[in-house]
């Protein structure tokens, strides 16, 4: 059996906006006033970029299982 929890997307986005927004207040920015101004353009590469990061952790987390 794995210890891994069965939806471990949902805990990694739980842990990541845990952090951005942490990061965030510390340095005395609002995350919803920052999500406000973001242009198309950003925010498209934000999303491109979350897809790159979550496709190469699906890769890793299914070599490392087959690695066992």
């Amino acid at each position: 059996m794995s210890n891994l929890p069965e939806k471990p997307n949902a805990i990694s986005n739980k842990v990541i906006d845990l952090l951005v927004d942490d990061t965030l207040r510390r340095n005395g920015i609002d995350p919803d006033n920052i999500k406000k101004k973001l242009s198309d353009q950003q925010k498209k590469q934000l999303k491109e970029l979350v897809e790159d990061l979550t496709t190469q952790v699906n890769k890793f987390n299914n070599q490392s299982s087959t690695d066992k």
